[in-house]
């Protein structure tokens, strides 16, 4: 047999294996998942409710699904957002310390937790978080001048005079 003759059960094989392929291919593409993981769809649902300022609705959103998921930085990040908008800054700080415990580099959650800190009069800390963004990403990413514009709209507390 030559070698630029093909045997015609090995062109058989190959039209059967490209067929099975072909519809393999073909049909994934036709069926479209109708059924996202709960998890997906209630990641999607907190971060709507973010967009939309519904704090308590993110909140009921989050906390479960990071109970099934609690791995999840961001989750935790906008856990933490929706808390602190509600004024509930004690879990507020807790869930950005997840997220950072989970992702040291989260620069949503250094911003955040830095504006927390101003809020709950910890300047200092605030810095630190200001400094993480630096060295993370530097002085131009937007996570770095928001908190720098949180940091110089709220000026140091002065002491109170003595007398």
């Amino acid at each position: 047999m030559a070698m630029n003759k093909k045997s015609p059960a090995l062109c058989l094989a190959a039209a059967l294996l490209i067929g099975v392929c072909a519809f393999g291919r073909a049909h994934a593409v036709d069926v479209p998942n109708r059924n996202p993981p709960m998890e997906d769809r209630a990641i999607r649902e907190g971060r709507e409710a973010v967009k939309s300022s519904q704090w308590e609705r993110a909140v009921a959103v989050l906390q479960p699904y990071l109970r099934a998921q609690p791995q999840d930085a961001d989750g935790h990040n906008l856990l933490g957002f929706s808390l602190r908008k509600l004024g509930r800054h004690a879990e507020s700080e807790a869930a950005y310390d997840r997220a950072l415990a989970i992702d040291p580099a989260h620069l949503g959650a250094h911003e955040y937790r830095g504006e927390l800190m101003l809020i709950l009069g910890r300047r200092d800390q605030a810095l630190v978080h200001l400094q993480a963004l630096e060295r993370l990403c530097g002085l131009q990413c937007e996570e770095y001048q928001e908190l720098r514009r949180a940091l110089d709209a709220k000026p140091q507390a002065r002491p109170k005079p003595r007398w």
